[in-house]
């Protein structure tokens, strides 16, 4: 199946540009509030195990957004803190 290549106007690349800059960063907020959570979850005494069960996810990959989460955690404290 060939392709056909569109020559869409520079105002279209912009906006699609825009677009996908924005969908891009609000999928970045959306992991880092994911990540905050199980770090605030783990803070508050869940376990590792009674986390990855319930988001039905790894026990490895709550550590590792366990550690991330409580950077992004600490960095929007910061910037809070700033503005």
């Amino acid at each position: 199946m060939n392709r056909k290549r569109v020559d869409w106007p520079a105002h279209v690349h912009e906006m699609l540009g825009e677009d996908l800059r924005l969908a891009h960063e609000a999928a970045q907020a959306a992991e880092a509030a994911f990540k905050i959570r199980i770090h605030i979850a783990a803070a508050q005494g869940l376990t590792t195990r009674q986390i990855a069960d319930h988001l039905g996810i790894s026990q490895a990959t709550v550590s590792r957004y366990r550690i991330e989460g409580e950077a992004a955690y600490r960095e929007r404290r910061v910037r809070s803190s700033r503005e």
